[in-house]
């Protein structure tokens, strides 16, 4: 059966599982010494269903999960909308499941779940998820941790869910370390993208050539139209960022279902352009390259955290969330209200302005390159 035929049983799904009692019944865990114990080689399944920067923000958990139990077999269950991130993950997991949503694979997929006996199911997620709580009765693990968020009731061990308001999305997941024995305050929570040598040099390949001692990374999709600043408002930042700082030439890239806007921005800025590319990976390593971004609120925005790229982010205002700004990386966020269209271009080249003085300091008659500190992890 297809898509079509799994969607009215999911739905009843979702309905009798919302339709249950929530509340968190288990073990609350606040401090390392509250740890669970798994024995030195655990079965461990790891959840993380949603976007490709959900996996990329819980890159640190997984690293420290891996090093702290290295007999273990980790495995991590993605979905059809994230599967290309499984390079990033490859390091500390031993394998990937997909879950798509038809009924078919789904039947396989909870068979070899259930077959692989886990200890463990790890939820990454943050807030409530159907999809979590499903998972967590197909995986048949006989304990199940969380963060403590608003539908808990399915976990068998929660840690605290941190202020929303306050916190990084990546310092909120840490918590999970404490199940593990570990303090997430004593822990590298540092973002990370392994790349090869031969990833690099196909990235250069791709990528215009140029006569300036800078890249500029101007990535121009994000999720949905709410997250597109717009074809003009690219193409005036561009120019506005060359009168800046002649130091830096713009290259323009995008998600394939963008190709056109990407080809007509460069176009029209005078920019260089990168063409779609097949995978993920690819685009990853294109963005390794630059050293000065701009983009919405997509996962550009983790991976230049992951090699502490300079950027600027466009970002949505969400109620009682603080936006995903890239971790441990400077940058400036600017943040609007509603759709992205709506941001004005001065505050954006004002922003700019300030993180180039900050990152690359003012130009110089010679257009000296002065060293970026802290540049290119991995």
């Amino acid at each position: 059966m297809g898509i079509a035929a799994l969607k009215p049983l999911e739905l009843r799904v979702r309905r009798l599982l919302l339709s249950q009692d929530r509340s968190f019944r288990g073990h609350l865990l606040t401090g390392p010494e509250d740890a669970i114990e798994l024995g030195p080689a655990p079965r461990i399944l790891l959840v993380r269903t949603e976007r490709i920067g959900d996996v990329l923000v819980s890159i640190p958990v997984i690293r420290a999960i891996r090093r702290r139990y290295p007999n273990a077999t980790i495995d991590l269950l993605l979905s059809t909308a994230n599967a290309g991130v499984q390079p990033a993950v490859s390091p500390w997991v031993n394998r990937v499941w997909l879950y798509r949503k038809r009924i078919g694979p789904t039947v396989s997929l909870i068979g070899r779940l259930r077959r692989a006996k886990y200890d463990l199911m790890v939820d990454l997620a943050n807030g409530p998820s159907v999809t979590s709580r499903l998972l967590a009765s197909w995986s048949g693990a006989a304990k199940v941790l969380g963060v403590l968020h608003e539908q808990a009731g399915f976990l068998t061990h929660a840690v605290p869910l941190l202020d929303r308001r306050r916190t990084h999305v990546v310092d909120r997941t840490a918590q999970l370390l404490l199940a593990f024995g570990i303090d997430p305050a004593e822990e590298d929570l540092a973002l990370e993208y392994r790349l090869s040598e031969a990833d690099r040099r196909a990235a250069e390949a791709r990528l215009p050539p140029i006569g300036s001692p800078y890249r500029l990374g101007v990535n121009v999709s994000g999720r949905g139209p709410a997250k597109y600043w717009g074809r003009d408002n690219f193409v005036a930042a561009i120019q506005a960022i060359r009168r800046l700082d002649p130091r830096f030439s713009a290259t323009v890239c995008g998600a394939p279902e963008y190709r056109e806007e990407v080809a007509a921005i460069a176009e029209a800025a005078g920019a260089g352009v990168v063409p779609p590319l097949p995978s993920f990976h690819e685009f990853a390593a294109v963005v390794n390259a630059f050293d000065l971004l701009l983009t919405p609120d997509t996962s550009v925005v983790h991976l230049a955290a992951a090699w502490r790229i300079p950027l600027v982010g466009l970002f949505r205002a969400e109620p009682n969330t603080l936006p995903w700004l890239p971790y441990a990386t400077p940058h400036r966020a600017v943040v609007h209200a509603g759709p992205l269209a709506g941001i004005p271009l001065d505050q954006v080249i004002e922003a700019m302005a300030s993180l180039i003085g900050e990152c690359f300091g003012a130009p110089s008659p010679a257009l000296e390159t002065p060293a970026l500190p802290g540049k290119r992890g991995g």
